[in-house]
């Protein structure tokens, strides 16, 4: 089991994830200062790493997978 490095708080927020050329819809559930939990359909076909992209307001991070459970993504920030 992955040990947390900062407490996560719930958020409920859209986000983008860019990969490949691509763009997939997310909701950042929730967030701390070193990861997230992302909902996101197509979660076992997304790549270990990519950029996320808060909206509204465009907070940026280059990210890589540490979970995934169908439908969601556990991600560390690089």
């Amino acid at each position: 089991m992955v040990e947390r490095q900062g407490r996560r708080v719930a958020l409920e927020r859209a986000g983008r994830i860019e990969a490949g050329g691509g763009n997939h819809a997310c909701i950042v559930h929730d967030i701390s200062a070193t990861g997230a939990r992302l909902l996101v359909p197509e979660a076992g076909g997304l790549p270990e790493a990519f950029t996320l992209t808060l909206e509204p307001g465009g907070d940026r991070w280059a990210c890589r997978v540490v979970w995934r459970r169908v439908g969601e993504l556990g991600i560390a920030f690089a």
